[in-house]
């Protein structure tokens, strides 16, 4: 579509006036025949040696004249207009890829640009006859089908196939939730049940009281396409690899097949999705042309949706901006929204460098933190994967099905033993690593995040020659820590550019660079960039002519070797400030034989006497680091101690993103402060599910003290008064769920619970969906009445002792 409606708009006399020099060119393309183009642009595209093999001299120039026979059967679909220059651009492109192919028949991208072709005609047709309503639908029908195919798969990672290997959304995606982006959580309801009364005992009200509960401890929970329907304009914020830019790509799919509902979409006007990465802005940031540019599409039908109010802006990465941008992108979006206030945006980043600390955001948008995955999901996750594999080996759907449960299941009990994987698995990406390494390396998953990255980067990297290239090729030359190497190297120079996507030259140049440093030759650059496109590993060509690492965490992982290597730890330490660094210095300090101690020693230093970015970087490292000094340990840990008890809910945030460092501190605090203290110390300690607090959270489950004022939790503080055992029964709740230790810890000691603890119990066994959790919640429940029951039967039967009368 994208030069069907340039071509028209000059057609139309709507484009800007053109010098002599470009007309004179212009008018060369109306009168080149559509065949001469082709002679040119298959002239210059000659096809390679590798891709036709052995095959004999009569059927590689037959497949070459079919495939030019096809391109221009492809042109003539178009109709009597001639091929602007954006569109010999683009055959080019194509062409040099199926060349790299042997003009194999079976080549999709020669189906998707005959369609689109086909398609053109219709907007150009339009166009000529001056008709902007016909002109429009027929460009949006195009657009739709464009949106649908560039966005509506998902890439399957690590499968030792011949080219990258895609699978329909709806087969691989797992809907992502977010925090309710509202001020204050809404009221929960209890689920399926809850006015019932099942063993147990359990009533609506102690439901309600359970989901209350719950609620403060955790935020409330909403499928981020709900979350856009009560808020036009969203800012998602979320870790490395929590699935923003999948998230984006599946409401464009859903947007483009007129399924994604938005609270500002009118009648049966569906929205038209227009992805935006914010790296690919350049110059004036988020102008209707330049999200034009960055979407793939012509301004003219981006001004036309907006002023329609048919757009939905997804707006990719707002931590990526490049840095001549950086500052002009959210003026500029606020300036375009003002003038379009009816249209719905949802805009990613990660999060600030502090917790409690506002990301970025443009006027009037709402926050939303994207969640981690719960176990049921990680599960689904886990399932759709390994089936999205097994169907990717092109095997019958039955035996696929079959396959892919064998393997699931056998994942998914590892991962649910392993509580360091487990947490490991909650977010997309990692989870999707997880499963990669599980299929080739099964008998053992890495606990570290910086080993699982180092496995992740073997089985793409290691297997690479002996499945997808043929012998004497040039990336074969090089060994697996060489192939490492060159792309450690390529990944630091892109981040200190602050890129995460580059041209194919640029490319060739960077390795070119560094392959005399590997004792090869640097003209073997071009050849490498040629045999890695289209192959499924660490660089890919993400889009024609464009390349980068797979995701934007293995450019940060590969980065951060590159400077272990080479003992640049002062570089680092100096970027303790800037959140693009921020991945990079955390995996650094998990490398073997990195200087651990030094970073996180460097990083507290940063922060004098206070606790600001520099400890938060110091506790993330030390639980990535594989040895730390214990006195690094208990200087943290010291510093720490300033947030115990957690005063408000942005201390109560920071304390939980410190993650099992703040365990240590909370639960040394658990006897000194107040009833209030405690309460948010539990409630602490629960979410960030540290089992060493196990057998002191015991002694509250038999505490019926009450809470009389507010207490820090997350979003609020929370005024309903709560009992310590009631905030027992929210750590056990919490704990259960990924502890058979610690449930048959709690299993033992329930019997001298609080009764309020075990109404909250009940409540919780109403809400629970998993069968699992919800026996576990029958046990405990069960043992307690048992006791109970015993213990009020021995008194009953008890003689009364006769009053001594005076």
């Amino acid at each position: 579509m994208t030069t069907a409606v340039r071509e028209a708009k000059t057609r139309a006399g709507r484009g800007k006036t053109v010098g002599a020099k470009r007309r004179s060119k212009m008018e060369h393309t109306a009168t080149e025949s559509k065949e001469a183009v082709l002679d040119t642009v298959f002239a210059d595209a000659p096809e390679a040696p590798r891709a036709s093999g052995d095959l004999p001299e009569m059927v590689r120039k037959n497949r070459r004249e079919r495939a030019r026979r096809r391109l221009l059967d492809a042109l003539e679909a178009r109709g009597p207009y001639p091929v602007p220059e954006g569109l010999r651009g683009e055959l080019r492109a194509l062409v040099e890829r199926w060349g790299q192919k042997g003009f194999e028949d079976a080549f999709p991208d020669a189906d998707v640009f005959e369609i689109r072709c086909a398609e053109e005609r219709a907007v150009l047709e339009a166009a000529a006859r001056g008709d902007e309503e016909a002109r429009f639908a027929a460009a949006e029908r195009a657009y739709r089908r464009e949106i649908e195919a560039r966005h509506g798969q998902i890439e399957i990672r690590g499968l030792q196939l011949s080219a990258r290997v895609r699978q329909d959304l709806e087969i691989a995606y797992v809907p992502l939730h977010v925090e309710e982006p509202s001020e204050e959580p809404r009221a929960a309801k209890p689920r399926k049940g809850a006015g019932k009364r099942p063993k147990g005992g359990a009533t609506a009200a102690e439901a309600e009281a359970a989901s209350a509960m719950l609620h403060a401890l955790e935020r409330p929970r909403v499928l981020a396409t709900d979350a856009l329907v009560s808020h036009p304009r969203l800012l998602i914020i979320g870790e490395p690899g929590s699935g923003k830019s999948t998230l984006l790509a599946y409401l464009a799919t859903r947007a483009a097949r007129g399924e994604l509902t938005t609270s500002t979409q009118g009648g049966d006007r569906a929205s038209i999705p227009f992805v935006v990465p914010v790296r690919a802005l350049q110059e004036a940031a988020a102008t209707p042309e330049e999200i034009a540019r960055a979407a793939g599409v012509e301004a003219w039908f981006v001004e036309a949706a907006l002023q329609r109010g048919r757009a939905l802006l997804l707006v990719d990465g707002l931590d990526e901006a490049r840095t001549h941008v950086a500052g002009k992108v959210l003026p500029a979006l606020t300036a375009m929204l003002d003038a379009y206030p009816g249209i719905p945006v949802v805009v990613t980043t990660r999060p600030a460098a502090m917790p409690g600390k506002d990301e970025a955001a443009p006027r009037g948008f709402a926050r939303a933190r994207l969640v981690p995955m719960t176990r049921d999901e990680v599960a689904v996750f886990i399932d759709r994967w390994c089936l999205a594999a097994e169907l990717s080996l092109n095997k019958p759907r039955g035996q696929a099905e079959i396959d892919a449960r064998a393997a699931a299941d056998d994942l998914k009990e590892r991962v649910r033993t392993s509580r360091a994987i487990e947490k490991l698995a909650q977010t997309p990406l990692l989870c999707s690593v997880i499963c990669v390494v599980h299929r080739f390396l099964g008998q053992r998953i890495p606990e570290r995040r910086v080993a699982l990255y180092e496995a992740i980067t073997n089985v793409l990297l290691y297997e690479w020659d002996r499945a997808k290239f043929a012998d004497g090729a040039a990336i074969g030359k090089l060994d697996a820590h060489a192939k490492r190497a060159l792309l450690a190297r390529l990944a630091l120079s892109m981040h200190k550019a602050r890129v995460a996507e580059l041209p194919a030259e640029e490319v060739v140049k960077r390795l070119a660079a560094h392959l005399p440093d590997l004792g090869r030759p640097e003209e073997e650059a071009e050849a490498i960039v040629a045999e890695i496109r289209d192959r499924n590993g660490v660089l890919v060509e993400r889009a024609p002519g464009s390349f980068a690492f797979s995701h934007l965490t293995f450019q940060e992982y590969l980065a951060a070797m590159e400077l272990v290597n080479a003992h640049a730890y002062d570089e680092l330490l100096r970027k303790h400030k800037d959140k693009w660094w921020h991945e990079v210095i955390i995996l650094s300090a998990g490398f073997p034989g990195a200087h651990a101690d030094r970073i996180i020693r460097g990083l507290l230093d940063k922060d004098g006497e206070g606790v600001a970015e520099g400890t938060m970087l110091a506790a993330q490292c030390a639980e990535t680091a594989i040895e730390v000094r214990q006195a690094l340990r208990k200087e943290i840990e010291k510093r720490v101690t300033r947030l115990v008890p957690p005063a408000s809910p942005t201390e109560f945030d920071m304390l939980y993103h410190l993650g099992e460092v703040a365990g240590p501190v909370l639960l040394r605090w658990l006897d000194k402060g107040s009833t209030e203290d405690k309460a948010s110390i539990v409630f602490a300690l629960a979410y960030i599910r540290h089992e060493p607090a196990t057998r002191a959270i015991l002694k509250l489950l038999k505490d019926p003290t009450q809470t009389n004022r507010p207490f820090a939790v997350f979003t609020k503080m929370e005024d309903q008064p709560y009992t310590l055992a009631m905030c027992a029964a929210v750590y056990i709740k919490c704990l259960i769920e990924h502890s058979e230790r610690a449930f048959f810890i709690f299993f033992d000691a329930i019997p001298s619970a609080d009764p309020s603890a075990i109404r909250l119990l009940r409540g919780f066994r109403i809400m629970e969906e998993n069968p699992h959790e919800r026996d576990k919640l029958d046990a405990l429940i069960a043992r307690a009445e048992a006791a109970h029951a015993r213990a009020s039967s021995s008194v009953a039967r008890s003689p009364k002792r006769a009053t001594r009368s005076g």
